[in-house]
Parts: structure tokens; sequence; C-alpha cells
């Protein structure tokens, strides 16, 4: 979570994680339908389609074959990370809404290979905890719930000690060891020579009780990739199974942030 200047070479994709294990983070706001009727000789009001949810955890693939993982929250907002089967190379960020079983969206595409940062839209339709699919510039996204989502998120089980790798916009994956204390405090470091980061913050369970964790860090020191000052929000989920952590956040501008994969 330390992530140094020093270590701006190599490929940016995050190497060595398992893109079906992957389970980022994401929302969803919800427009209720509404039907009406007239007097006895009125013909029966159109069934109006129920409304559906987005809301969940979500693993599939596209039509080209990328990995997805993808995650919307209750409020809509929208995290996700796709790949191959060893390696992630982008991530995008956004807010998705959801009319009877039609959804839209729109977000940041983080691509780790090209540095790239592009805005995008899709479309695409839902079934509450069962189907979704997405479409975007004719690259069409297929996947099913993950019902992990429904799993409590407490801090007695994300707390502990996680080894493996984080990565920004600015550098390539490098490894990273993160401690989460019992009271959600988070913290990281990184010392080599004259060249420091410190990293400090909170996970928090959010008031939804799903699992996934609300995440604020702040970076300092002279070798700290995004920036000593920096602070960046976002969302964390532990699988309990794999006791895997996935870690994103952004800047304030939105124009940079972090992901981090670590297992404990």
């Amino acid at each position: 979570m330390c992530l140094a200047t020093a270590c701006r070479r190599g490929k940016h994709h995050v190497k060595g994680l398992k893109m079906k294990r992957l389970t980022s983070l994401a929302a969803i706001l919800v427009l209720s339908a509404c039907g009406g009727g007239g007097g006895d000789s009125a013909a029966p009001a159109p069934q109006q389609a129920a409304t559906q949810s987005a809301e969940g955890f979500w693993s599939g693939t596209t039509t080209s074959g990328t990995l997805v993982s993808l995650a919307i929250l209750e409020n809509g907002e929208t995290w996700a990370l796709y790949g191959n089967a060893t390696n992630v190379i982008g991530a995008v960020v956004g807010n998705t809404t959801v009319n009877g079983s039609t959804l839209s969206g729109s977000g940041t595409d983080f691509n780790f290979v090209t540095r790239i940062a592009g805005r995008g839209s899709y479309t695409g339709t839902v079934s509450t905890k069962a189907n979704i699919s997405m479409s975007a510039n004719g690259t069409q996204f297929t996947g099913t719930y993950d019902a992990s989502y429904d799993q409590p998120a407490t801090l007695a089980n994300i707390a502990g000690t996680y080894t493996g790798g984080a990565v920004t916009g600015a550098i390539a994956s490098q490894a990273s060891t993160v401690v989460v204390d019992a009271s959600g405090n988070v913290t990281s470091s990184f010392v080599s020579g004259n060249l420091s980061c410190t990293t400090s913050g909170t996970v928090t369970p959010r008031p939804t009780g799903k699992n996934v964790y609300n995440l604020q860090l702040t970076f300092a020191g002279n070798a700290c990739a995004l920036g000593s000052g920096t602070t960046v929000t976002g969302v964390a989920n532990y699988n309990a199974t794999t006791r895997q952590v996935i870690a994103m956040g952004l800047n304030a501008a939105k124009t940079d942030g972090l992901i981090f994969v670590g297992v404990r």
C-alpha cells in the first residue's frame, strides 16, 4: 500500500491475482414503476415491469473473453476490475441506475497497460440477484450474482496482516504488506535509504450490513506514488473463503488511485 516513486517501471497490470475470485464493489439507484386505472368501464392498466436491483457483486466475461468482477452498491456507486486469469489490467469506477429491468450508467476506465483513463457510458439489463448484462462501445458483458455480497462485513473478519500487490496509474504492481487492526485502523510503510512512504487510514463496515467496507487512506513521505498528503477514498471487500482482501480508492480529483489485493 506504500507506493514508492522508485517503482515506476514495468507493465501496469497486477500479476498473480485470480480474477475469478475478485469481487470489486458498486451500487444502485432504484426507480419505482407506477401504474393506474380508471373507472369500471376502463381497460386494465398495462402491467409494469417489476423494478429490479443491480446491487451486489457480479462476475462474468465480455464477448472478447475478458474477465470482469463488478460491484454495485446500494447508492449506485459502481466499482469493477477486469483482466485475465492471472492479471488485473484495469479498473472502472462509475455510477449505475436501474428503471424496471433496464440499467444505464457512466464512469471512468483506468487501463494499467496503456496508462489511459477515459470516460464512457453503458446500458444493459439486470435481474435481481440473478443475471446482469452491459454493453459499451460494441463490447458485451454478461455476469451472474455472487452471494458473498450478502455476508456481513465486520471488523473482526477483516482484521489481520495482508501480503500482496498494489498498483496505481503511475506505477507497476509492487509487493506490499498492510495491517488492519481490530478497530479498523490501516497501516503500511516503506523505507529504502532516504526514500519513505507511510500509509494510514481506516476501513469501516458500511451501514447496509453487506460485505463492503468504506476505505480512507492518507499517504505521507517523499516516495509516495500518489504524492505526500494525498488522501484516497473508496471501498474494500474481504473474502473469508480465500482470506483475500481487495481495496480500491480514488484521489479527490478522481484522476488516479490505487488497488491493493492481499492475502493474510
